[in-house]
């Protein structure tokens, strides 16, 4: 499916459009879900930032999403017949006489981001009275995101609400104003450059916003050929063929189980346990938990589409999801996470990730070398010793006589 989806795109933005497209392919689903290897359900939720920089060609993912999305604009032309007339008959209705109700099978699925916070909660009403439906935004611009959610102190409250599948309350004392108390399944793209995203997330780094929402980072590159990128033509043709995984995404229902993919998630999670071990970074740990279930949820999606046959390149997908996602996140953030964390010391020394302090080790050390090698990353003395017994549990190094030595399987590769 992603194949296909991306086949028209730039070749420079394929990888970060295919990582990005899954908030549309989760909002044609609906009363569905999955279940991930800790047996927390998890509906098809996505938050996808798309960053880069300015005129990389970020807007060359909106004729995919609208490719997608096709659906959810049809159903949304019936809903807007509906209430243009019951806007009109309010409009004509005599002062003194009832106004009409407002229609109750008019749900806006795919709104425009150009909306107050009460009208997300109106729509949201909408969606879930219709079968608790998921609603779709294209956020061209990441500052309209403090206008949806009401103000920038309230948007990590609402990227914790739509991650979490949690209520979205709001209580009016006017007959006008818009109370309700819907769950907040909203799924959402934006796009913005790099500068623009650190400073729209500086204030919510560390408080779990940030790892809650997928990142799809697209660095310039420095060669300067001149040479226009190209991109094909999204004609009938590549519509009818996306059909197919569309209509398969739209009928699905129910808990799904994909024991493929929670299989392949416990043993990223390995992987991720070794990254910290290896560069004693607590903060790089804490966003791998949500980043694994990203991964695996996008997986769980990719096999509804594929018919639910799981194949080797669900699978690689899914790792390399994993990781790009990662690498996004730190290649961005990274210098603001030093200044915000003074004490994950990692980031003062490294732009892109975790340091392999093993990797940078001789094939015999000792304490004292151990110690250096911290101090060289920015960091203390203390935890070296609890950091030699991981290794020594792991399998990495062996002691003898007070000096320790790297064993064959101590070759996990550094984290870029």
């Amino acid at each position: 499916m992603l194949h296909l989806a991306i086949k028209n795109a730039p070749e420079h933005m394929k990888a970060a459009i295919s990582n990005s497209l899954f908030p549309a392919f989760g909002s044609l689903m609906h009363n569905v879900g999955f279940r991930y290897s800790d047996n927390v359900f998890h509906e098809p939720h996505f938050m996808c930032g798309l960053i880069g920089p300015m005129s990389i060609g970020k807007g060359s993912i909106n004729p995919i999403i609208e490719t997608i999305i096709q659906p959810l604009r049809e159903h949304d032309a019936r809903s807007n017949a509906k209430l243009n007339e019951w806007k009109r008959q309010c409009k004509t209705t005599a002062a003194n006489k009832q106004r009409p109700a407002r229609p109750e099978d008019a749900a806006i699925l795919a709104p425009e981001p150009d909306m107050t916070n009460p009208a997300l909660i109106q729509l949201l009403m909408d969606a879930e009275a219709e079968g608790n439906r998921f609603l779709y935004t294209n956020i061209p611009e990441v500052d309209l995101l403090d206008q949806c959610c009401g103000s920038h102190k309230k948007l990590t409250k609402v990227v914790r609400l739509a991650y979490d599948l949690s209520r979205l309350g709001a209580q009016r004392a006017t007959a006008d104003g818009i109370s309700g108390n819907p769950t907040l399944r909203w799924n959402f793209n934006f796009s913005c450059v790099e500068q623009k995203a650190q400073t729209f997330f500086r204030d919510a780094l560390t408080d779990g916003t940030l790892s809650r929402i997928g990142i799809s980072y697209v660095q310039r590159t420095r060669e300067r050929t001149g040479i226009i990128p190209k991109q094909g033509i999204y004609d009938d043709n590549y519509r009818k063929q996306m059909q197919v995984y569309i209509t398969r995404l739209q009928a699905a229902t129910g808990e799904i189980a994909c024991p493929q993919a929670n299989r392949l998630v416990e043993k990223l999670s390995l992987e991720m346990a070794d990254i910290t071990v290896l560069s004693d970074d607590d903060n790089f740990e804490s966003m791998s938990f949500r980043a694994l279930i990203i991964a695996w949820l996008k997986a769980c999606v990719l096999y509804v589409a594929n018919g639910q046959k799981w194949t080797d390149s669900i699978a690689a997908f899914m790792r390399w999801s994993l990781y790009y996602d990662l690498w996004s996140k730190l290649a961005i953030f990274a210098p603001q996470l030093s200044e915000t964390l003074p004490a994950v010391d990692t980031f003062k020394t490294r732009k892109k990730g975790p340091a392999n302090m093993l990797e940078m080790l001789p094939s015999t050390f000792t304490y004292e070398n151990l110690v250096e090698v911290r101090q060289r990353v920015g960091k203390p003395e203390e935890g070296a010793y609890n950091q030699l017994t991981q290794w020594k549990f792991r399998g990495y190094i062996e002691e003898a006589d007070g000096r320790y030595k790297k064993t064959a399987t101590a070759e996990p590769e550094s984290f870029t």
